[in-house]
């Protein structure tokens, strides 16, 4: 009788990820999934019994699942049991396994639903494939922003679980469960050897020399070896990462986790990748009274009261009262003239209370108007005043003062730098211009602080002393003129 066996050239769905994918899960595991693999490539199939034992574990776990459930009606319980498939996956019909994205559909409705006052997960899987684990991890880290997100390691939560549980608020460990295998591992059946016993040979045309490496009908050596190693480091960082925010520790730490070993129990509330040691009847208890409501009081039978409480006493006191200018009043309760103090603290209280409100307005006042509150003065506001009732004149008074005080300051005869000052004046905004009026009347002080004097020419001679005095008429050309209007 010849034995039926199935062609490894018709690989699809999750045999093709079986045999060449990437995967976050335990070795032991992964072992068996490959043992089954080979077992269904020869024809060996799981028979009826097989499978209706699997499905009775499942549903089983289900039952368990739905009557914690019904204990904590406020609480959204989620189980995650079994390997970690893409959606679609026979697998999770047949043999129990679980889907990542109807997992993380899952979370998304329970951080969504009102009536829902808290979340636990329910875990035990040793991980499973990639794909589609970072969404159900998503999912979790989004709900635990919302609500309480309580992860149990119930009695595993390994490799990708750990990953989806690690963005928990909280991640609980049973006594004996065990969490780790942190880490990312590939699997490629070379089918070289078998495909020249059929006598077939593959030939891959690719459009780039690195588009789609890693075929079954390719041996894993050279680029393409190096190409799945570049892979599988890369998703093992992000592993890595997620676990270290999740877990708000440092990435370092997270990283010594990587190793691929696990933790059971205590040991793993040491190490810090779970938080306590519990079971998941505790916490699902736990939930359920954090969810209830504070007890209502007693209710008292007709024609009966409740006990009034004591009234207080109180022993005489001094009060201090810090008023809003910062100044410390005291008044003495005990003594005899109490009441009279009391008044006049309460004058004083108002008084000073109108002080600090007269001097708010004036803080708020130069702040609109974009002055100092020293330089609130009549002579400011005039100026303020005259600038909003005509703008354009007061600027043009502002451009002619400053003009007057630069011929003044360099000379008539200096017109580049007079019509350096005009030019800076007139890019200038209005308000920065008495501040130019102001150097260059300091300027023309420091200068001239006479305002009126007779230079000596330059081209004259020196005066003999024994000629008689001149009459007091500066010569053509030598006199400086100050106008006085810029005095005022």
């Amino acid at each position: 009788m010849t034995t039926k066996t199935r062609s490894p050239t018709r690989l699809s769905g999750v045999t093709a990820m079986i045999a060449n994918g990437i995967w976050a899960i335990k070795g032991d595991q992964l072992r068996d999934i490959v043992t089954g693999f080979n077992a269904y490539l020869q024809g060996r199939i799981a028979d009826a019994d097989a499978l209706q034992e699997l499905r009775a574990a499942r549903d089983t776990r289900a039952a368990a699942t739905q009557d914690a459930q019904d204990q904590a009606p406020t609480v959204a319980l989620i189980s995650l049991h079994g390997t970690i498939f893409p959606r679609g996956s026979l697998m999770v019909d047949y043999c129990g396994a679980v889907d990542a994205h109807t997992f993380a559909a899952r979370v998304q409705a329970a951080a969504a639903d009102p009536s829902v006052r808290s979340i636990i997960l329910d875990i035990d899987s040793g991980g499973g494939a990639v794909a589609g684990t970072d969404v159900a991890a998503r999912a979790v880290a989004d709900a635990s922003t919302v609500k309480t997100v309580t992860a149990v390691a119930n009695t595993m939560a390994c490799s990708a679980a750990y990953w989806i549980a690690s963005q928990a608020t909280e991640v609980i460990v049973t006594p004996a469960g065990e969490v780790g295998s942190i880490g990312v591992i590939g699997t490629h059946t070379d089918q070289t050897a078998a495909l020249e016993g059929e006598g077939l040979k593959v030939t891959y045309v690719r459009s780039t020399e690195r588009k789609a490496l890693g075929q079954s009908g390719e041996a894993m050596e050279g680029p393409v070896l190096e190409q799945w190693q570049k892979e599988m480091t890369a998703i093992h960082e992000l592993f890595v990462q997620a676990i270290a925010t999740g877990r708000d520790i440092p990435l370092a730490r997270a990283s010594s986790w990587a190793t691929g070993d696990v933790w059971f129990g205590e040991a793993a509330v040491t190490a810090g990748l779970a938080d306590r040691v519990a079971l998941l009847s505790d916490i699902v208890a736990e939930h359920q009274q954090a969810t209830l409501p504070p007890p209502a009081a007693p209710a008292l039978r007709q024609g009966r009261h409740a006990d009034a409480p004591p009234t207080p006493q109180e022993d005489p006191v001094k009060l201090t009262i810090q008023d809003r200018t910062g100044k410390t009043h005291t008044l003495d309760t005990t003594a005899d003239a109490a009441p009279t103090h009391a008044q006049t603290l309460a004058s004083t209280l108002e008084s000073g209370a109108y002080e600090a409100g007269i001097q708010s307005q004036r803080e708020l006042t130069a702040t609109a108007l974009g002055v100092d509150v020293n330089d609130l003065t009549a002579e400011r506001l005039a100026q303020i005043r005259a600038q909003a009732a005509d703008g354009n004149q007061y600027r043009a008074d502002l451009l002619s003062q400053i003009e007057r005080l630069a011929t003044t300051v360099h000379g008539a005869e200096n017109a580049t730098a007079i019509d350096r000052a005009k030019r800076l004046a007139s890019k200038a905004d209005t308000a920065d211009l008495p501040g130019m009026i102001d150097d260059l009347t300091a300027q023309r002080n420091a200068k001239i602080p006479a305002g009126r004097q007779s230079l000596p020419d330059a081209g004259a001679s020196a005066k003999d002393p024994t000629e008689p005095d001149a009459p007091d008429t500066p010569a053509q050309g030598t006199e400086a003129w100050v106008d006085p209007a810029l005095y005022r």
